[in-house]
């Protein structure tokens, strides 16, 4: 099963934020956003508590949803981040360089 797929609404500066959130976090974002709560979780960036007084009420509204689901995705498959599951892009590519010089520094000293 894939991760929720995020509204077109929420701006992408946000979406990446989300990556290394916890379950936890991540409820609490939900409940901040949703203003059930006027304490913002300690693990939630500031920069993202900014970014949310910000938006109008229906991205708002959509970035509390989609944090409900990305939560409950992430509870299901019991990982404590999406970047757990999905892992970092960028680290494929570090690997595939890795591995590229090596066989490319390798295949010299053969003959």
């Amino acid at each position: 099963m894939t991760p929720p797929e995020p509204p077109d609404a929420i701006p992408d500066f946000l979406l990446e934020q989300f990556d290394d959130l916890s379950p936890k976090t991540l409820r609490g974002i939900a409940e901040y956003a949703r203003e059930e709560t006027y304490v913002k979780p300690d693990e939630m960036p500031d920069s993202m508590s900014t970014a949310l007084a910000l938006q109008d009420d229906e991205t708002v509204a959509a970035i509390a949803d989609y944090a409900d689901a990305l939560a409950e995705f992430l509870a299901e498959r019991d990982a404590d981040s999406l970047r757990e599951i999905t892992g970092d892009p960028s680290d494929e590519e570090e690997k595939w360089g890795h591995k590229r010089i090596l066989e490319w520094h390798g295949g010299g000293r053969q003959r």
